[in-house]
């Protein structure tokens, strides 16, 4: 051990050299899945190293052990830092340790292991590598008889190695015509795989389609190899490899020809054949070796002559038994790592380059990527450059295949490219969706409509046709002919944004429609909706809908086709894509995968590729930024900078009086409360533009609007309104608490909204249960009024109160009509009136029940009370309940009548009408109510405002005070 010393001394050289070769090894896996092991400059380090110590031990100075280490120990370190499916032996990783999630791409691979030797003795076992994906090789292992059982024992190990490299981006097509499969005796454990040895050129005609199409899909001139393509992009295919045992023994010559078109064509589209070649069989006549180009022999000692003048070669060691189990079973049970094309690689999030779009001719988004590219999937409508129309689209996608996904990266793509002066958003949900939840704060978004039901569908549709004749009448004031014409002469009379409706599970249009109104407003939309700068884009988990009618003529006019996963009896019984389109949809087998085609179907424009991923996060991290720069912008324009809300149409919850888009456009419109023209032209202002469309709005009558919950339109929340004229009066029945009370109680809170509170003088007679959920509503509800409301719960202080009011109502009869409209006017409101005993009908001296006299003042009230500004506003349990206190006449007394859900008798005889015993027929929730004009004897069905949870009534309440605040300061 003399030089040792003289080792140690040289410690500085041996560093820095030990440190090149780990900067070698790390260089194998560096880039992740790029593997480059360049092992010819690794043996020359290896060698130059052995050269400088000149001695059988390597020494590597431990300080704390002191320990000197041979070579092959310094060598096997190495290693140890390797990715194990690089090791030459497979049989010496711990593979139940290995996590088989990342990717090795093998660009080159280990076939042979070099043996260095010094003074004699083994100092280091190499790899030795051959350029395999890198090329554009088919490959052989080639052997007569005696060497054929060792080859055959190469070609499991190359499998198996190809497999730990690629656990999920990589399948095999195992050829075994002599052994029926049994030379591959763990194929079964493979996790992709093709086999069928009972029709091989079938399978092999099948692996030739591939080829076609992942060449047509994602090659050109610039991308000439698959390998090459984007890793997020490329890895929705696998990386193939054709193994033929005991070729060409019992190989048909079909099959050659299939399997030398396959070698010769199929590494630029990641299909490689590796055929085990026995020279000692004959080829079947018009076939040979020859007919497979640029064949490389994996094990040609001569490729490697010039890097192993040193060393000798060596066959790889076959496979243990575990060894294969280990792996095949860890990868079986691994979690694939996951490849996302992000959102981010298609679309700009720098708010700066945001609402660069014109959409005077069209509007388009990346939604996704093929090919080399990740941005070159769009959809689009309108008219492109070229001359090119889209009007209107369709997305067919089976669960769990993307749609929803797709649907997110189109609308925030949209919605980062176009300002909302350019575009528009209404946004359907089926029955059972909630997809679109989180968009009504997008200040693109007019509706958004979750879990709608066919009747809320169809009033969408209906509003887009209105806007439609709508703008068709300006554009013919304005001698245009569609909105790109309107948009030249400068929007004379104000921008029209581009419309898109994005209506999933679009088959609920159709549910009990049975006079076929959805599919007659459809085909007038899919006509003539994009010249108004209207278009649809309709989904579900199949093109068609069961009762839609016209099918035929509204589909000619859906140019965007847009295929997802789909089962294979619907793409069969596809008419939207043709024979190539229909091959291409076969292959989408993964979330994400999908097909395009911009042209009716026309089966020279498929294009196929991936939809970009857009995490919850993001896209509402994208929505609060866009809702930001909306503000911005209207601040900037001298515009009121207010939050932007969607019309929500939620058809399985119960409506917010927040979120009444007539309600928030008087509020918005109006910085201070309105005067009396300002009323008048709220009043008259179109539904449309989410106002009254009333046009009998006169002062003089003291007009006041109350909201009570949403019908089953777009822009509808059912509303009363109360004047100074006869029986204009309320009567709430129904047994909902929640019902009652939420509507009973926001009545109460819109009161500020109409008057003051010095204009008003308002007596609550308020006699739910004390401790139950419901008392104390009507105290907090009316609370912002102050003094202008006697809040009572015993009956003794209302019937003193009630007198008062008498009194009122004969003074004000003598009054001329003029010195009345001066006078505040006067809300009677009693809650849960059968709990009212004292108002209850009374046996009279001829057993004839008769009423009080406190009941005699509301009769009166009733008569004469609100033309002099006298209003009764009562809710009773049950129609019984109420006949206890009113005759059956009587009630014609109030014109606005509200019932909730009751039997079929109760709802003719307090209504004359049988709907009230239909409101609740698909469930007790969400609740519905029936609103009749007793006058106009019309009636319309809504959900009514409800009290669902004490906080967020509050919430509401709070919400509705701090926009009054405004008005009263």
């Amino acid at each position: 051990m003399n030089d040792i010393k003289s080792i140690l001394d040289a410690d500085e050289k041996l560093n820095q050299i030990g440190a090149n070769l780990e900067h070698l090894a790390s260089e194998i896996h560096s880039d992740g899945d790029i593997i480059s092991p360049r092992a010819m400059k690794f043996n020359q380090q290896a060698k130059a190293l052995m050269t400088t110590i000149k001695s059988k031990l390597f020494a590597e100075h431990d300080t704390k052990t002191a320990k000197i280490h041979t070579p092959e120990e310094m060598f096997a370190a190495v290693r140890k830092r390797s990715p194990r499916p690089l090791d030459p032996n497979l049989n010496y990783p711990d593979w139940p340790r290995v996590a088989f999630t990342q990717q090795y791409i093998p660009h080159d691979i280990t076939v042979l292991t070099e043996h260095v030797k010094i003074d004699g003795e083994v100092a280091a076992r190499l790899p030795v590598n051959l350029p395999f994906m890198s090329t554009m090789n088919s490959f052989v292992f080639k052997s007569d008889s005696k060497g054929a059982k060792s080859k055959l024992e190469q070609l499991h190990v190359l499998i198996l190695r190809l497999s730990a490299m690629l656990p999920h981006a990589v399948q095999f097509a195992l050829l075994d015509p002599v052994g029926m499969g049994q030379n591959f005796d763990f194929s079964n454990q493979l996790l992709h795989k093709r086999t069928n040895n009972t029709n091989m050129p079938v399978m092999l005609e099948e692996i030739l389609e591939d080829i076609s199409r992942i060449s047509d899909n994602y090659l050109d001139v610039r991308t000439k190899r698959l390998i090459d393509v984007d890793h997020e992009i490329r890895s929705t295919e696998k990386f193939e490899f054709i193994i033929a045992a005991d070729f060409p023994k019992s190989y048909d010559r079909r099959s050659i020809e299939l399997l030398a078109k396959i070698a010769n064509n199929g590494p630029r589209t990641g299909k490689y054949v590796v055929l085990q070649y026995n020279t000692e069989h004959e080829f079947p006549n018009g076939t040979s070796i020859d007919m497979f180009e640029s064949l490389v022999n994996m094990h040609d000692i001569k490729q490697f002559k010039k890097s192993t003048a040193d060393g000798e070669l060596f066959l790889l060691q076959s496979l243990e038994d575990e060894t294969i189990n280990d792996i095949l079973e860890g990868i079986a049970n691994a979690t694939p790592e996951e490849s996302k094309l992000e959102f981010s690689d298609v679309t700009n999030l720098d708010p700066a380059s945001w609402w660069q779009g014109n959409a005077s001719e069209e509007i388009r988004a990346a939604i996704g990527g093929s090919g080399a590219k990740k941005d070159d999937l769009e959809l689009w409508f309108g008219r492109s450059q070229d001359r090119r129309t889209c009007s209107h689209g369709m997305l067919g996608a089976m669960t769990g295949a993307g749609k929803s996904n797709l649907y997110h990266a189109f609308i925030m793509g949209l919605a980062c490219r176009y300002s909302p002066e350019d575009l528009q958003l209404y946004l359907i949900d089926g029955k059972q969706g909630v997809e679109f939840k989180g968009y009504p704060n997008l200040p693109h978004a007019k509706v958004v409509s979750l879990e709608t039901s066919s009747q809320l569908a169809r009033s969408v549709l209906a509003e887009l046709l209105a806007e439609m004749e709508r703008r068709n009448n300006l554009f013919q004031r304005c001698d245009v002919v569609d909105l790109s014409g309107y948009y030249k002469l400068g929007s004379p009379h104000g921008k029209l944004p581009r419309i898109l409706m994005i209506a999933d599970e679009f088959q609920v249009l159709f549910e009990d429609d049975r006079d076929g109104l959805s599919s007659e407003i459809m085909l007038k939309l899919s006509a003539q909706g994009r010249s108004a700068g209207i278009h649809m884009f309709i989904g579900s988990q199949r093109f068609g809908a069961p009762g839609m009618q016209n099918q035929t003529a509204i589909f000619g006019n859906i140019h965007l086709r847009v295929g997802m996963e789909m089962s294979d009896a619907d793409i069969t019984a596809l008419q939207e894509f043709g024979p190539n389109g229909k091959r291409l949809l076969r292959a989408c087998n993964q979330a994400g995968q999908m097909i395009l085609n911009d042209a009716a179907g026309d089966d020279n424009r498929n294009f196929a590729g991936r939809v970009s991923y857009l995490d919850d996060d993001t896209r509402l991290a994208l929505i609060n930024q866009l809702a930001e720069k909306w503000q911005q912008h209207q601040a900037t324009a001298d515009a009121v900078a207010l939050p932007h809300k969607a019309i929500l149409l939620d058809g399985a919850g119960q409506p917010l009086i927040a979120n009444n888009p007539q309600l928030n456009t008087l509020l918005q419109l109006h910085p201070q409360r309105p005067n009396e023209d300002q009323w008048i032209e709220y009043a008259n202002r179109g539904g449309h533009l989410q106002g009254l469309a009333e046009p009998e709005w006169y002062p003089i009558e003291k007009p006041a609007v109350y909201w009570f919950g949403q019908e089953l339109n777009i822009h509808g929340h059912a509303r009363i309104i109360l004047r100074r004229r006869p029986h204009e009066h309320l009567l709430l029945v129904g047994d909902s608490n929640e019902a009652r009370f939420g509507m009973l109680g926001l009545f109460l809170a819109q009161l500020g909204i109409n008057a003051p509170a010095q204009e008003l003088d308002v007596l609550v007679l308020d006699r739910s249960i004390k401790g139950s959920p419901w008392h104390g509503i009507m105290q907090q509800s009316s609370a912002h009024l102050g003094n202008a409301v006697k809040y009572v719960e015993k009956y003794s202080e209302f019937s003193a109160q009630l007198a008062i009011i008498k009194q009122q109502l004969a003074d004000r009869q003598a009054m001329d009509e003029e010195d009345v409209y001066e006078l505040p006017s006067i809300y009677v409101v009693i809650n849960e009136a059968q709990r009212v005993k004292e108002l209850q009908k009374q046996a009279g001296r001829f057993g004839v029940n008769e009423p009080t006299s406190d009941s005699e003042i509301l009769l009166q009230i009733l008569e004469q009370g609100s033309e002099l500004g006298i209003h009764l506003i009562t809710s009773f349990d049950s129609v019984r309940a109420l006949s206890k206190v009113f005759e059956r006449r009587d009630t014609d007394g109030f014109r606005h009548k509200i019932a909730l859900q009751m039997s079929e008798e109760d709802s003719f005889n307090l209504l004359k009408l049988r709907q009230a015993s239909q409101l609740q027929n698909d469930g007790k929730h969400p609740i519905y109510a029936l609103y009749v004009d007793q006058m106009q004897n019309n009636h319309s069905k809504f959900k009514a405002y409800c009290v669902t949870d004490r906080t967020s009534y509050q919430n509401q309440l709070q919400q509705l005070s701090e926009q009054l605040e405004r008005w009263q300061g």
